[in-house]
C-alpha cells in the first residue's frame, strides 16, 4: 500500500480537525434547538380529545407548519392532520377550503366558520392556527438556537485561549515537533520534555496572544437570549440576582408581555376548540400545562402560612 506524503498526511489531519469542530458546532446548535422544541411542544394540553386523535402530532403540525385541521371521517372517525389552503379567501381573510393530508390520507374539506351554516360534518373541517397569522414556531426557535450556538462556541474558543495564550513559531521542518508539543500542552501534561538542540531559541519561539477573558460577558448575553426566547414562548423567566431588586413596575410589565405572547398562541387554539364543539357537539378544550405553576404556588402558600403562624406566635408571646 502506498504511503501518504507528509504534506498529504498533514492535510488529512487538518481536515479531521475541521470535521471534529464542525460536528461540535452542529451538535451545539441542534442541542439548543431541541431544548426549545421540547418546551414549545409541551406547553399546551388538549382535553377531552377523541381517542382517535393525537395531540402530539397536532402540536407538531402547529410548531412546524403554523396550522392544522380537525375533521371527522368515515374510515377513521375523528382525526387531526396537516393542511394547506385550497380555495378562495372569504371576507375575513380565512380560506374557504383546506387540503387535509397526512400519511396515506388526503381529502379536500370546507372550512367551518360563521359564514358556513348547515354544513355537512363529513365534508368540513376545523382550521387550527398556531397564532393568528398562522406562523410556525420553528423558524423563530431556529434563530434563537443559532444565537445561543454562536455564543456558546465563542465561549469555548475564549476559554481555550486562556489555556493556550501562546503561538509557537518555528521552521517548517519542526512543524511536527511543534504539533506534538501543543498536543501535550493541550492534554494537560504537568511536565513537557524536549531536546534542547531541537528546541533552541533559533529554531522555536513563542508569541503571547494576550487573549482577554470575555466568557463571563458572553454567558450573561446567553442568559439574555435564553430569557428572550422563553418570553416569546410565554414562559415566566424572571431571575433576579441576590444583589439586585426588580422594580414592581418592571416585573408587571414583563409579566404582561409574557402573558400576551402566551395568549397569542392559546387564543387561536381555544377558538378552534369552540368551533369544533359547535360543529360536532363535543366538549374538547386546550389549556396551558400548569403542573410546575401549581407546585410553586403551593410552595409559596406553605411558606406564607408558616410565616403567618410565626407572626401569630410572636404576637401571643408579646401579649
Amino acid at each position: 500500500m502506498k504511503k501518504l506524503s507528509k504534506k498529504k498526511s498533514a492535510n488529512w489531519r487538518n481536515n479531521y480537525e475541521f470535521i471534529d469542530t464542525a460536528l461540535v458546532n452542529d451538535r451545539t446548535y441542534f442541542d439548543y434547538l431541541n431544548r426549545f422544541k421540547q418546551i414549545a411542544l409541551s406547553m399546551f394540553e388538549w382535553v377531552n380529545l377523541p381517542s382517535s386523535m393525537n395531540s402530539d402530532f397536532l402540536e407538531k403540525c402547529l410548531y412546524y407548519f403554523g396550522q392544522a385541521s380537525l375533521l371527522k371521517t368515515i374510515e377513521y372517525g375523528f382525526i387531526n392532520t396537516k393542511c394547506a389552503s385550497n380555495g378562495y379567501i372569504n371576507i375575513y381573510d380565512i380560506p374557504t377550503k383546506l387540503n387535509c393530508f397526512s400519511y396515506e390520507f388526503q381529502q379536500d374539506r370546507q372550512v367551518y366558520s360563521g359564514l358556513t351554516p348547515n354544513i355537512n360534518e363529513y365534508e368540513s373541517c376545523i382550521l387550527v392556527k398556531n397564532n393568528w397569522e398562522k406562523l410556525p414556531t420553528s423558524g423563530t426557535m431556529e434563530l434563537f438556537a443559532m444565537r445561543l450556538y454562536e455564543a456558546e462556541r465563542t465561549c469555548d474558543v475564549n476559554i481555550k485561549a486562556q489555556k493556550t495564550p501562546v503561538l509557537l513559531v518555528g521552521d517548517e521542518l519542526f512543524k511536527q515537533t511543534m504539533m506534538n508539543l501543543f498536543n501535550k500542552y493541550n492534554g494537560n501534561e504537568p511536565v513537557i520534555y524536549g531536546d534542547k538542540k531541537q528546541l533552541g531559541s533559533d529554531t522555536l519561539r513563542s508569541i503571547k496572544t494576550d487573549a482577554p477573558f470575555v466568557a463571563d460577558k458572553i454567558m450573561q448575553y446567553k442568559k439574555e437570549i435564553w430569557n428572550e426566547a422563553l418570553t416569546y414562548l410565554g414562559i415566566n423567566n424572571i431571575m433576579v440576582d441576590k444583589k439586585e431588586r426588580l422594580i414592581t413596575d418592571e416585573a408587571n410589565s414583563n409579566n404582561e408581555l409574557i402573558n400576551m405572547n402566551l395568549q397569542s398562541r392559546l387564543a387561536p387554539r381555544k377558538n378552534a376548540c369552540k368551533q369544533f364543539n359547535e360543529l360536532f357537539g363535543m366538549n374538547i378544550d386546550v389549556r396551558v400545562r400548569s403542573d410546575l405553576h401549581n407546585i410553586i404556588k403551593n410552595l409559596d402558600s406553605s411558606v406564607n402560612d408558616l410565616q403567618d403562624k410565626k407572626g401569630i406566635e410572636i404576637e401571643v408571646n408579646e401579649s
